[in-house]
């Protein structure tokens, strides 16, 4: 599908569009994309066939980076909470891949590529859930009913459950300046860049910067190692610093001790700010103030939402967001100047 797209000009979501002959696409247009197909050799399989919910196998994927340092995370843990809430109630059989791998090494992708043991459906979370990644497009292309828990992608043809990662960051910036605070710093890991998440929230900072101070100061901007390593960077180069808006609450409690190590006081001279409400510091740091959402709703309404694409082959792919919220604990303070 990608390959079309690329021949037609187009985007892959209205590639899918035309193909599967739905509206929201002009005549020319679909003719132009049919072309491409008709030349590339491009076939959309047959429809799948509507099947009862209960009794079906769903598989739930996951996979996260920094599993091996530390248990995974309350999101995560909550995520499949209310995915297990609702598989059991309507009576579907499932079970989870902890540490999927695209890899012929790894026993949860050597299961599912068995014949015989393929899902009805499947529920992608952690870093399994990348939208370039092969298991994605390979989904795609087979039409397997899949929802994408975490993710936002309205130009694709993937269900997807979420926060809304813009207005999660927007909350978080705007309780700081509220505060007073005038020196915001982004945070975050390197190898954070390769999460749709991270674009997604350096994009709402750089956006609230621009729109309050009139410029986005890149030196504000700190990456590094860790959290840790970021913070101490940060508070090299700009002591002037007061508060740190962390891309995630994991980067958010990896900085303390890099605040502390440079001197500072959280909150009386630094605050900081986290997000999903997920990570916690330890209790001789102070309670860190973030911006969560229901986990638990997200497992929940992802697992329902697949079981109705199974149920339905009428339905293609829907877009849910749940409400985000500030929560106020104790990294946070009115700057002292």
């Amino acid at each position: 599908m990608e390959d079309v797209a690329r021949r037609a000009g187009v985007a892959k979501s209205t590639v899918s569009l035309a193909l599967n002959n739905r509206p929201g696409v002009s005549p020319e247009l679909k003719e132009a994309i049919l072309k491409a197909s008709s030349e590339l050799g491009y076939s959309l399989p047959r429809q799948r066939a509507a099947k009862s919910a209960e009794g079906c196998f769903v598989a739930i994927l996951h996979h996260e980076d920094d599993v091996g340092r530390r248990r995974p995370t309350e999101l995560y843990l909550n995520y499949l909470s209310g995915i297990k809430t609702c598989l059991q109630e309507k009576n579907v059989n499932f079970s989870l891949f902890a540490d999927y791998r695209e890899s012929q090494t790894n026993l949860g992708f050597y299961l599912l590529s068995t014949d015989g043991l393929a899902p009805d459906g499947l529920i992608l979370m952690g870093t399994v859930a990348r939208r370039n990644e092969p298991l994605v497009q390979r989904l795609l292309k087979e039409e397997t009913p899949f929802v994408v828990l975490g993710r936002n992608w309205p130009d694709l043809p993937i269900s997807t459950v979420s926060q809304d990662h813009h207005q999660q960051a927007l909350l978080a910036l705007t309780h700081l300046y509220q505060l007073g605070h005038r020196t915001i710093a982004f945070l975050a890991q390197n190898s954070d860049r390769k999460h749709d998440w991270f674009d997604w929230r350096l994009k709402c900072y750089k956006e609230f910067m621009q729109q309050h101070y009139g410029k986005v100061d890149e030196t504000l901007i700190t990456l590094g190692d860790n959290g840790e390593d970021a913070a101490k960077t940060l508070l090299a180069h700009r002591p002037d610093t007061t508060a740190i808006f962390a891309i995630n609450d994991l980067r958010a409690v990896e900085a303390m001790p890099g605040v502390y190590e440079a001197g500072y006081k959280i909150p009386a001279d630094i605050s900081i700010i986290g997000l999903d409400n997920a990570v916690y510091p330890p209790t001789d740091y102070p309670s860190l103030t973030t911006v969560g959402f229901p986990h638990f709703e997200v497992g929940y309404q992802g697992a329902e939402l697949l079981l109705k694409q199974i149920e339905n082959n009428k339905l293609d792919y829907v877009n849910i967001l749940v409400r985000s919220e500030l929560i106020e604990r104790d990294s946070c303070a009115k700057p002292h100047i």
